[in-house]
C-alpha cells in the first residue's frame, strides 16, 4: 500500500469512496503481465471492481475500466455503478459478482440460454465452475452435466451426470460422446486444453449424417488446462458446432450488463448465490495478496 494520485471523475464516470474490493484471478494476471489486458504502463492501482458508496450517498457495486486507477484504493472513478439491495454486506457483493458474472454471462449473454436446455460446464469444481452450475439450474436447465478434476466436489453439485477429466484422453472421449449422444446444447468451458480436444473430437459425426437438433453452442471462459488446442477441420464440418468466447471483448452493452448485475446482487440478497468470503483491511494488501488461495473470496475493506 502506498500513496497515489487522487483520482478525479471524468465524464460518465463517479467517483466512489471504495469500501470493499476483492482480489480476483483476473488482478493477478493483470498485475503479473500475464494477461491480454496487462498494462503497458506503470505504476497503476490494481483491483477492477469493488463496492462503495456514490456521492449521493447509495451503496454500489462498481467497476473501474481507466488506468491507471482502480479498485484497491479509498477513491475509484467508476465507469459502471449498480446499486445494492438490501440483504447483501458489502464483502460478500464486492466478491460474489465477478465469479457470477464468469456464470451468468456465457450461459444468458454468449451462449443464449433457454429454459429445457442441457448445459456442460467443464472445470466445474472451480469457484467459477460451481457457480455456473448452480446459475444454470437457476435460469431453468433441464439437464446439467458436470466436468472437473475433483469426483468429491463434483458429486455435492447436484448435477444429473458428471465427468472426472483426469481419464484417459479416449475414455474423456467416451464419456463426452456418451452425453453427446443425449444431447447438449451449451458448454461452458473454464479448462481449454486437452479436455477441450476431447470433448470436440467427441461431437463430430463419424459419418455423413447430418445431425439432428440444433447447434452446440461452445463459450470458450478460462484456459486453466491450457492456451491452446488443436481444432481439426472436421470439428467446424462435421457437427453443428459453434465456438465463442466470453471475456472483455464481447461484454454486453452498459444496460444490459447493469441488469445482469443487479439480478446476481438480487440473488445473493435472497441466498440464492453466494461465496465465501476472508476479510483483510486495505493495509494488509501485501500479505493477502501474496496469500495462498483457498476456497474463500479475500476481500480488502478501506
Amino acid at each position: 500500500m502506498a500513496e497515489f494520485a487522487e483520482p478525479a471523475a471524468e465524464a460518465g464516470e463517479t467517483l466512489v469512496e471504495v469500501r470493499a474490493a476483492a482480489i480476483k484471478q483476473l488482478d493477478r494476471a493483470i498485475a503479473s503481465g500475464s494477461h491480454y489486458a496487462s498494462p503497458k504502463d506503470l505504476p497503476i492501482v490494481c483491483g477492477t471492481d469493488g463496492v462503495g458508496v456514490a456521492p449521493d450517498g447509495t451503496r454500489v457495486y462498481f467497476v473501474v475500466r481507466r488506468r491507471p486507477f482502480g479498485s484497491m484504493a479509498e477513491r475509484a472513478p467508476a465507469a459502471l455503478t449498480v446499486p445494492l439491495p438490501d440483504g447483501v454486506d458489502d464483502a460478500s457483493a464486492a466478491a460474489v459478482v465477478n465469479p457470477s458474472l464468469a456464470a451468468f454471462l456465457p450461459l444468458v449473454w454468449r451462449g443464449r440460454l433457454e429454459r429445457g436446455e442441457t448445459v456442460l460446464v467443464i472445470g466445474a469444481t472451480g469457484a467459477s465452475g460451481r457457480m455456473t452450475v448452480r446459475a444454470a439450474r437457476l435460469l431453468g436447465a433441464g439437464r446439467v452435466i458436470a466436468a472437473g478434476r475433483n469426483q468429491e466436489i463434483l458429486n455435492t453439485l447436484g448435477a444429473d451426470a458428471t465427468i472426472d477429466l483426469r481419464l484417459p484422453k479416449a475414455e474423456l472421449k467416451q464419456a463426452f460422446a456418451r452425453e453427446a449422444a443425449r444431447g447438449i446444447d451449451l458448454i461452458v468451458d473454464f479448462v481449454w486444453g486437452p479436455a477441450a480436444e476431447a470433448l470436440i473430437e467427441a461431437l463430430v459425426r463419424p459419418d455423413l449424417i447430418a445431425s439432428g437438433g440444433g447447434e452446440v453452442r461452445f463459450v470458450q471462459v478460462g484456459s486453466m488446462g491450457g492456451d491452446a488446442i488443436t481444432l481439426p477441420f472436421g470439428a467446424l464440418r462435421g457437427a453443428r458446432l459453434t465456438l465463442l468466447g466470453s471475456g472483455t471483448g464481447n461484454f454486453p452493452p452498459p444496460e444490459r450488463m447493469k441488469s445482469i448485475i443487479a439480478e446476481i446482487l438480487e440473488r445473493a440478497a435472497k441466498g440464492e448465490i453466494g461465496v465465501e468470503v476472508a476479510r483483510q483491511p486495505l493495509s494488509e494488501i501485501a500479505e493477502a495478496w501474496s496469500a495462498k488461495e483457498d476456497e474463500r473470496r479475500i476481500v480488502l475493506l478501506v
